[in-house]
């Protein structure tokens, strides 16, 4: 029961991790500005848009960070695999 334990630590401060640097990369592009204005879209009455092109594509930097985040998630795994290995 106890050979679990590190590596289920490993795992609860790998995903604060990566949750701390979501939060700060989050808080840093400014996701969080505009609290004021979400509080009146259900009373505005605007229709919502339909997507473009340009709306429906990912940006590179977005697309960048997700595949940041699955990698970073990736060595975690991997990384207790191989504590598991050498046990």
């Amino acid at each position: 029961m106890t050979v679990f334990y590190p590596f289920f630590l490993l795992y609860v401060f790998g995903g604060l991790a990566v949750c701390a640097v979501v939060f700060y990369w989050a808080v840093a592009s400014g996701q969080f500005q505009e609290q004021d204005r979400a509080r009146y879209l259900p009373l505005s009455g605007e229709a919502p848009r339909p997507p473009t092109a340009s709306t429906a594509r990912w940006p590179k930097s977005m697309i960048l960070t997700v595949l940041l985040i699955a990698s970073a998630l990736l060595l975690q795994i991997a990384s207790v695999l191989v504590m598991l290995a050498i046990r």
